[in-house]
């Protein structure tokens, strides 16, 4: 008898089980949709670029760490304790500076960078430290509560223009950047399986962004079944070889460790700083001697690069290829970072395959876009910020496949003809207007798409890569570069969104309450501004000329103060640190007085010796 109930009550465990496992697979499975995967739209992921997903500090406990008015603390780029910062450099900065001479600045540079991006540290398996929670989004922006569209919105504002697109077909793959690139795959990966669930549709779209790129990149070696997945690939801005500043940093090539470049111009090169703050900070580096402020300098940058950067297999992912030899054998030949390096020599084999695993794409029917920006400096970080075309973040060899670009600032040779690498079609003109571009030597020259002057930091004010990105996510309406003539091949920078807000302003305006002349033009600038806002093909200049039409028209109405033009210049500045660099190089005040005094005393040396 006991056999008997123990065998039933066994028999009703299991199918406890198997009903518990299958109310789990049907919670797995829960559908956002009423499409059941037969609607037009295919679902649509947006897989973000560096930094653009929300990452949180979190204590030893799993809580998360809030700041004094209750908010979470982001880990991303660091964790800036100030008490502990000033408590580590206020001594050594202080001594070093009445001493002049390094009174432990140096040390307390590195002990800085590990107190404020030791958050970031991974393990000696690429493992992201515990105290760092990422915030994911597993269902689409149709159910994601305000502060998660606005947090998606506010990296990719599709929400700004009218679309075609349910939100409850567009998903937001969010990641850690410093994360494990191996992991980032495997969970991309069953993303993409997950939104087919829910959806009921059998493809994706797929929209990676910058870093974003080197995923999907990874996705396509690791995991070549994934384009039996996908309907469409639109790579914007893509980092599909790095960039050349972590491959400069990586490498050592390091400009504003070069005290001649950081005293004569690299704040002001970068562009982070309007000219004159940068020549005025420029002199207040001059109150420590250059060699202090040197040693602090790289002890800084070798701590982060040597001790944090080196043990995150998604910053190797950002590494060129062409780079990645060097840099591993300097930081990643030891034992201890044998696991590491298995990982980054599988993703460097990925950066290699790329574009035969791109084509492969394209060959199995998958469409393949690709939006890149150009004739924009790198920013001066590493030493050959100068010798190439980029859109101030990436190169645009990386970003384009391989198309062919005249350096920033020259065009292409007057002889030079189109090469024809990738296009058989003799009727396509694949040099830009302004002979800087020669698509034809990119991988996809028929469905990439230029954006002259576009900085990659500013991609999302460019209302018009926003629309062409919708356009292509919607519908098939769109098949290359020639399907549409409001979106052709090469276009310039711009960005609307100042406009559209001065619009909506000048339109609240009552035309009675002005004269009659002043009415008139305020209609005129109005109605100009909504024509350079719905035109999708950009002119240089046209929407800066706008805005100042509609903002004088503002002004005279009363709506708006006119733009204070007062203030301190600080562009008196801008001659007096190119003075200081051409009469005393890189010395500091205090060298400067030494070098003074010896100066008069050899003068009077002199003299008295003349006379003598």
């Amino acid at each position: 008898m006991k056999k008997v109930f123990r065998k039933t009550v066994s028999v009703l465990l299991c199918i406890a089980m198997l009903i518990s496992m299958s109310i789990i697979g049907a919670s797995a499975t829960q559908r956002y949709t009423d499409c059941n995967g037969e609607c037009q739209y295919y679902p649509t992921i947006i897989v973000p670029g560096l930094g653009q997903s929300n990452t949180w500090v979190l204590d030893d406990n799993g809580d998360f760490v809030l700041d004094d008015e209750g908010n979470k603390i982001s880990s991303f780029p660091a964790y800036i304790k100030t008490d502990e910062v000033l408590s580590k450099v206020l001594v050594p900065a202080v001594l070093s500076l009445v001493l002049q001479r390094d009174a432990g600045l140096t040390e307390a540079a590195s002990d800085v960078i590990r107190s404020c991006f030791g958050i970031n540290t991974c393990d000696e398996n690429a493992q992201p430290s515990p105290n760092v929670y990422t915030e994911r989004y597993p269902y689409p922006v149709s159910e994601c509560r305000d502060f998660e569209t606005e947090e998606i919105f506010g990296h990719v504002p599709f929400d700004l223009y009218e679309t075609e697109q349910p939100y409850d077909h567009m998903y937001y793959f969010a990641y850690n950047s410093f994360g494990n690139h191996f992991d980032l795959v495997n969970e991309l990966y069953d993303f993409i399986q997950m939104v087919k669930e829910q959806t009921g549709h059998d493809k994706v779209n797929l929209v990676p962004l910058s870093q974003g790129a080197s995923i999907v990149s990874a996705m396509l070696d690791y995991k070549p079944e994934v384009q039996n997945d996908l309907h469409k690939v639109i790579f914007v801005v893509p980092a599909l070889d790095g960039s050349t500043i972590i491959g400069d940093v990586f490498n050592g090539r390091v400009s504003f460790l070069n005290k001649e470049y950081v005293y004569n111009g690299f704040l002001g090169e970068s562009g982070l700083l309007d000219k004159g703050t940068a020549a005025l900070i420029e002199m207040l580096f001059r109150i420590l001697p250059d060699e202090v402020l040197m040693s602090a300098l790289e002890s800084a940058v070798n701590t982060l690069v040597g001790e944090i950067m080196v043990k995150s297999t998604g910053m190797w992912a950002l590494c060129p290829s062409g780079d990645y030899p060097t840099a591993a054998e300097k930081y990643l030949s030891s034992p201890e970072m044998a696991n590491i390096k298995a990982q980054t020599d599988r993703y460097y084999q990925a950066q290699l395959n790329s574009d035969r695993n791109i084509q492969n794409l394209v060959d199995n029917g998958v469409q393949v876009f690709c939006f890149v920006e150009y004739d924009v400096a790198m920013i001066n970080v590493g030493e050959t910020w100068n010798t190439q075309n980029a859109d101030y973040i990436i190169h645009t060899d990386s970003t384009s496949m391989g198309a062919h670009f005249a350096n920033v600032g020259e065009t292409l040779p007057e002889d030079y003809v189109q090469q024809n690498t990738h296009c058989s079609d003799p009727t396509h003109n694949h040099i830009s207007p302004d002979r800087v571009v020669d698509a034809s030597t990119g991988l996809l020259p028929d469905t990439t798409f230029y954006f002259d002057g576009q900085r990659h930091d500013l991609t999302a004010r460019n209302d018009v890569i926003l629309k062409l990105a919708l356009n292509l996510i919607e519908s098939d309406r769109i098949q290359n570069v020639y399907s549409l003539p409001e979106f052709p091949q090469f276009n310039v920078a711009r960005g609307s969104e100042k406009l559209v807000i001065l619009v909506e302003q000048a339109k609240e305006i009552d035309p009675s309450t002005l004269s009659d002349e002043d009415a008139a033009e305020l209609a005129a600038a109005i109605d100009e501004a909504e024509k350079v806002i719905d035109s999708t093909i950009g002119v240089v200049g046209e929407v800066e000329a706008s805005e100042a039409r509609v903002t004088a028209c503002l002004v005279k109405a009363g709506v708006m103060e006119a733009p204070d033009e007062g203030g301190i210049s600080l562009d008196i500045f801008m001659q007096i640190s190119p003075w200081f660099y051409e009469n005393f190089g890189t010395d500091g005040y205090s060298e400067l007085i030494i070098r003074f005094t010896m100066k008069v005393m050899q003068t009077v040396v002199d003299t008295i010796v003349s006379f003598i």
